[in-house]
C-alpha cells in the first residue's frame, strides 16, 4: 500500500503548467495529422508524466492535477481523458 505524499500548492501549480503544454502539444500535433509519429511521441509524454505524477505523489494527486486543468469534453483520441 503506497503512502500517497503531501503536495504543496506550488507544485500542483507546476505539475498544471507541464501538463497544460504537453495537451497543446499534442492537440497541435493532432491537428495536423493525428496518426504522424510527432502525435504519437506526444501523447506518449502524456502518459509519462501522469504517470510519474501517481508514482511521486499518488493517484489523487494525478486526479488533482487533471481536475483541476478543466478538460474540455471534446479532447479527440485522448478520450478517457488520463493526462
Amino acid at each position: 500500500m503506497h503512502v500517497e505524499a503531501l503536495i504543496s500548492a506550488e507544485t500542483i501549480e507546476r505539475l498544471e503548467e507541464q501538463s497544460g503544454l504537453l495537451v497543446r502539444l499534442y492537440q497541435a500535433e493532432l491537428a495536423k495529422d493525428p496518426f504522424s509519429p510527432a502525435t504519437k511521441s506526444t501523447r506518449s509524454n502524456m502518459i509519462a508524466l501522469r504517470h510519474t505524477i501517481i508514482q511521486i505523489y499518488g493517484e489523487a494527486a494525478a486526479l488533482d492535477v487533471t481536475n483541476a486543468m478543466d478538460f474540455a469534453a471534446d479532447t479527440g483520441p485522448l478520450v478517457n481523458r488520463t493526462l
